[in-house]
């Protein structure tokens, strides 16, 4: 079954509606009364957050060379890993966030300025990346390489610096993670 455009659009726009409602409602909600051994575990999840994060970057940074190289193939599934591991990052990023109280940055006040204005510019473009990237992927896939790559100028530095800064955001907030 072929996916109409305007099936597309209804599908990413939903998701890009639902992804931000959800998480913001993670901010309202108390978090789940988990034993305090259970609680620590799932100190994990943002260092694993941070790595998928990363490999995201470094996926990115292939397929970009990929298709410099003119090699679709590699570029595909490159692309494609990046995708998934960011859905596998939104995923563990709300169980985290659903499961553990919210942790301050402690820091100095430039420290907390600058910190603050990435993870502001993170969030921000975290939020404006998902349409960008589902309708981008998307022609892709079709390989409508016009639109694809009209799409992709925009998506690629974005998507790019949301993984880097999440990685940033992590390395930056970790210390203030309860022991």
């Amino acid at each position: 079954m072929k996916l109409t455009d305007s099936n597309l659009k209804v599908i990413v726009w939903s998701v890009t509606i639902i992804i931000p409602v959800v998480v913001t409602l993670l901010a309202y909600l108390p978090p789940l009364d988990l034993s305090p051994e259970t609680a620590a575990k799932l100190y994990i999840l943002p260092k694993m957050n941070a790595i998928l994060n990363g490999t995201a970057f470094f996926a990115l940074l292939g397929a970009w060379i990929a298709i410099r190289s003119g090699n679709i193939k590699l570029h595909r599934a490159l692309t494609s890993t990046a995708v998934g591991l960011s859905v596998l990052f939104l995923l563990s990023y709300i169980v985290f966030h659903f499961t553990t109280a919210p942790t301050r940055f402690q820091g100095e006040s430039t420290m907390k300025m600058i910190y603050l204005f990435i993870l502001l510019t993170h969030i921000v473009l975290s939020a404006a990346i998902v349409p960008l990237v589902l309708f981008t992927y998307a022609r892709g896939w079709a390989m409508e390489v016009e639109k694809h790559k009209r799409l992709a100028h925009f998506t690629w530095p974005i998507w790019l610096y949301v993984t880097a800064t999440g990685v940033i955001v992590y390395l930056m907030i970790s210390p203030y993670y309860p022991a």
